[in-house]
């Protein structure tokens, strides 16, 4: 089964931090890259069953409903969906409304991933956000009365001005809401964003490594206290609503993504496809929508495999490399398993090995060590 990814790239505005590629103020061009999107749909010609389709961004939740379901029948027209498919939309509190959840619904949509990065206005503020606190927390309260029941999160930390106080506010809003699921993110400041400009220029302060080690610390504690198991290291699910389609990424499984910058994998290859809207556009006649593609060599294989496998609780499977790749990882990667294991950065399970709490801390440098330089 393929999970089939959807880029959206349009926003109300920039985001201070954000790096992804994504535009504002492009309303009149929404139908005819919808067009365009499908247009790329109707001439893919690899594997047909897919059991996740992901509209991500950007912001999804800009688009009316009626495009976002004009996609939909395209890839059910093009693809063998499951039944039971995990079908995804990414939204912001400013620009998704109840009676569109309503409506997402009714087109098949199961799942929403509510970017809301914080509760305290001041911080949404610097970060940019339209939105505030109590429009998120009543838009929450709301939605499992449009049938929509599966409900993701993102919240960030170590963001301006936050103090620990102030993050573990925002946690602490996570056992009052229906959310089945939530993304929290360490802030990385992106060169080339407006945030990284006024760090550089000591207007906005961030906090203390030490501070950000303190929050980091709180949110462990707390989501394993309220029954969200830490399956990712920055995704926590209740039972049986781990992401399936963002779980593909990190364990290696194919997908397709359809739009401006999309990106896929085949097990072999990947690519991604022009960044550019107005390219994107005029591409997807000519079927040339791809910008960069490149094989992945065994080396490079294996090494992927490895970091991301070792991003999830369970770790790398030792069987699953092997099936993989037809050979055991201990030829490959043994005396760095082993030293890190050593140093109490990786413990051995019954199939493999994973992070430890320690591994958690220094996961970059972890992951770090199963690249080699050479390949």
């Amino acid at each position: 089964m393929i999970g089939v990814y959807v880029h959206i790239p349009f926003c109300i505005s920039k985001c201070a931090y954000c790096d992804f590629p994504s535009y504002s103020g492009c309303e009149s061009l929404y139908e005819e890259y919808i067009q365009a999107v499908c247009r790329e749909i109707e001439t893919y010609q690899g594997e047909r069953h897919a059991d996740t389709i992901y509209f991500g961004g950007g912001t999804p939740s800009l688009l009316p409903v009626a495009l976002l379901e004009k996609v939909l029948v395209c890839l059910r027209h093009q693809f063998i969906v499951s039944e039971d498919a995990e079908i995804t939309v990414e939204a912001n509190p400013d620009s998704l409304t109840l009676d569109m959840c309503r409506q997402l619904a009714t087109i098949g949509v199961n799942r929403l991933s509510v970017g809301v990065q914080s509760f305290q206005d001041d911080v949404l503020r610097y970060l940019g956000r339209p939105h505030t606190g109590k429009m998120a927390y009543q838009l929450f309260e709301g939605i499992p009365k449009t049938g929509i029941t599966n409900i993701s999160l993102d919240l960030m930390y170590g963001l301006p001005e936050q103090t620990v106080e102030m993050f573990q506010q925002d946690i602490e809003m996570i056992p009052t809401i229906p959310v089945t699921h939530a993304s929290i993110y360490s802030l990385i400041v992106e060169e080339h964003t407006l945030l990284y400009r006024q760090v550089q220029q000591g207007s906005i302060l961030l906090p203390m490594e030490e501070t950000v080690e303190q929050m980091k610390t709180i949110l462990f504690s707390k989501m394993a206290e309220w029954g969200f198991y830490h399956y990712e290291i920055s995704s926590y699910a209740k039972e049986n609503y781990e992401s399936i389609h963002n779980s593909k990424y990190w364990k290696y499984l194919p997908y397709i993504g359809f739009g401006a910058a999309a990106h896929s994998f085949d097990g072999r290859r990947r690519w991604e496809n022009v960044r550019s809207i107005a390219q994107y556009i005029r591409y997807s006649n000519q079927d040339k929508c791809i910008f960069h593609q490149f094989e992945v060599s065994p080396q490079q294989g294996m090494e992927d495999f490895c970091y991301l496998a070792l991003r999830m609780q369970r770790g790398i499977s030792y069987q699953a490399f092997y099936k993989q790749f037809q050979t055991n990882i201990e030829d490959e990667f043994g005396k760095e398993i082993e030293r890190l294991c050593t140093q109490g950065l990786l413990e051995k399970t019954q199939d493999g090995v994973c992070l430890s709490d320690l591994g958690l801390a220094y996961g970059n440098y972890v992951f770090s060590q199963f690249i080699r330089v050479s390949s």
